[in-house]
């Protein structure tokens, strides 16, 4: 019986180049996609100082395989292609390569003026914005999403036109801007959900510095995942 074994064994392991015997080669692990900002899991860094673009700051760390990035602006560039100290009234982001990047090739701008911080998705480059009011940590590629025909989402007021769908409120009451909770936006291309994010604050550190009339923004804090 065991020399019945052993030749059993040799011919499973010269047979096609070991086609009838294999196990892990037939699906190997699929190597990680090799973003422009590389975050390993438990792992924060400063995009002031690995940013691919030199007029970009935040911090982003991932858990898993959600990434948090917190304080996120952008500044505006004077005329010899140099950053300068005043925050720009766009941020623009790719959630594929973990950094922020240019209005051309962003993925997501998110406004950032006293009036105007409409998340919007480059619809010139395929990409569309939908939502669904559902917690961030479950929502699923096969969740039934809500389109936005114009692919965008902004601010609410008690002077929204009646119907009007946004990401966060307005507070009369403290002046303060204050996220949907529950709402989860999704980023999509070529009909095909990419990611799910939420929208958290645009305060920095993501705390009103004020009780009434916080004057600490635009930074965004946002957190996002990929659909696999």
């Amino acid at each position: 019986m065991n020399n019945l074994f052993k030749i059993a064994a040799m011919a499973c392991m010269v047979t096609l180049g070991f086609t009838a015997c294999e196990k892990d080669d037939k699906n190997p692990e699929k190597q990680e996609y090799q973003a422009k900002v590389m975050v390993k899991s438990g792992e924060t860094k400063n995009l002031a100082d690995v940013s691919t673009t030199d007029n970009t700051e935040g911090m982003i760390s991932r858990s898993g395989d959600v990434y948090s990035l917190r304080n996120f602006r952008q500044f505006t560039i004077d005329d010899s292609d140099l950053p300068t100290t005043t925050a720009a009234n766009s941020y623009y982001i790719d959630l594929k390569e973990n950094d922020g990047t240019n209005e051309t090739d962003a993925a997501l701008t998110m406004n950032a003026t006293q009036r105007d911080m409409d998340i919007i998705a480059n619809a010139s480059k395929g990409y569309t914005l939908s939502y669904i009011d559902k917690a961030f940590e479950t929502v699923a590629a096969t969740d039934e999403f809500i389109a936005l025909e114009d692919n965008k989402l902004g601010i609410l007021t008690p002077f929204s036109p009646e119907g009007s769908i946004g990401w966060a409120n307005y507070d009369m009451s403290v002046h303060h801007i204050l996220a949907i909770e529950g709402r989860t936006l999704i980023l999509s291309k070529d009909d095909e959900a990419l990611f799910k994010f939420r929208v958290n604050s645009i305060y920095s550190d993501e705390t009103p510095n004020k009780e009434s009339a916080s004057d600490n923004y635009v930074y965004y804090s946002i957190d996002y995942q990929e659909f696999k």
